[in-house]
């Protein structure tokens, strides 16, 4: 598994230099790749290596080749498109940057030589130790960040273990089988109030204005951030060895109408995902994804699937008459999915049948939503 850690780096007009020749290279690759339509590497180096060269002789070579391969990836994901590059970064492979924590600091390859800086040591960085492949540096607003790329040793996953089924949604951020939720009443206060000031701010119109709203989407954002790495921490801290949650693919749609949209527009749901998997990873756990289809519909306790067994918030099922949350409804039919789901990965591990697996999920008197329709 790989880990980013991100240090800062003194302001030196060596790294801000480096900066500027790697954007211009890479602008120049990406000019002419947008012109020519190609993105193969080989190509675009015969084509622009000579120019770059002797546009930015202080470039090194080694970083020329990795802004080259940064614009033949832009170039694949826009489909040939004309872009222009702004941010100001530097692509560092493990033959232009050497990364020390022990004594805290980093070399790195500029247009003024080999140079050395020196970073501030954190306590997760002792434990983060393997193999630091590449890195990123990036210039914002006067500050410079490294973000270096380390390579863990996989932990090991459990082939079988309890299932925790996750619900996502926008009033609810997460709603567990466990019977636990995570509501999103300050996530959306917040949201609310910076989309108030952002309304208010693009009515203005000045360039002081335009600076505030940059200024407020950094920190709304920052505040998603966080509270996604809160909630997901805590997920991933349960006692739990799997985690399911749905394969969510969200579309906008006109007949939602504009105030709904809006809301799909600003929902998280696959970076709360991103966070899970991968802190649940460094756990020994595992996240499984299931198919959505039916799961609020389908009554957690019988079976019965219509689209008339959920109104709202509330769920009851017209078979057996069983009421619940929706969200908790859902959540424990995602949980009997991401069981099933769990055990094909783990083919060659024994299935051995139990007294859990019963129609109703009722065993000795108490519920079971593990066992749900296990082997049907």
């Amino acid at each position: 598994m790989f880990r980013t850690i991100k240090v800062a780096l003194p302001f030196e007009q060596s790294l801000l230099q480096t900066a500027v020749a790697f954007n211009r290279a890479c602008q120049t690759v990406l000019d002419y790749g947008s012109e020519h339509k190609v993105y193969n590497k080989n190509v675009l180096n015969k084509a622009t290596y000579p120019q770059v060269r002797r546009e930015m002789p202080n470039l090194p070579s080694a970083l020329v080749q990795t802004a080259r391969d940064e614009a033949s990836e832009m170039l694949l994901r826009t489909d040939f498109a004309k872009i222009i590059r702004k941010r100001l970064s530097v692509r560092y492979d493990n033959r232009c940057f050497k990364f020390y924590p022990d004594s805290n600091r980093v070399s790195l390859t500029t247009v003024m030589g080999r140079l050395t800086f020196p970073f501030k040591h954190y306590n997760y960085m002792d434990t983060w130790k393997g193999e630091y492949t590449n890195a990123q540096l990036v210039i914002r607003r006067n500050k410079i960040f490294l973000n270096v790329q380390v390579k863990l040793p996989d932990v090991a996953i459990k082939a079988v273990g309890e299932v925790l089924g996750i619900d996502r949604g926008i009033l609810n951020i997460a709603a567990c089988s466990d019977n636990t939720f995570f509501s999103s009443k300050r996530l959306r206060a917040v949201k609310g109030r910076y989309q108030f000031l952002k309304r208010r701010l693009q009515h203005v119109g000045t360039r002081s204005a335009h600076r505030k709203l940059q200024r407020l989407s950094g920190r709304e954002r920052r505040f998603v951030l966080d509270t996604n790495h809160c909630i997901s921490k805590a997920i991933a801290n349960k006692p739990f060895d799997v985690f399911a949650l749905e394969k969510l693919v969200v579309n906008k749609k006109k007949k939602n109408g504009k105030r709904f949209n809006r809301k799909l527009g600003s929902w998280s749901y696959a970076e709360l995902q991103l966070f899970i998997k991968y802190k649940a990873e460094a756990k020994g756990k595992c996240v499984v994804l299931v198919n959505p289809k039916y799961t609020s519909q389908r009554c957690s306790k019988c079976g019965f699937v219509h689209k008339q067994n959920r109104s709202g918030l509330g769920f009851r099922c017209g078979n057996c008459g069983f009421s619940l949350n929706a969200d908790l409804n859902a959540s424990r039919n995602i949980g009997v999915l991401g069981k099933s789901e769990h055990l094909r990965l783990f083919v060659n591990e024994p299935i051995v049948a139990s007294n859990e697996a019963s129609p109703a999920g009722i065993v000795d008197g108490s519920y079971k939503p593990m066992s749900l329709f296990i082997g049907s």
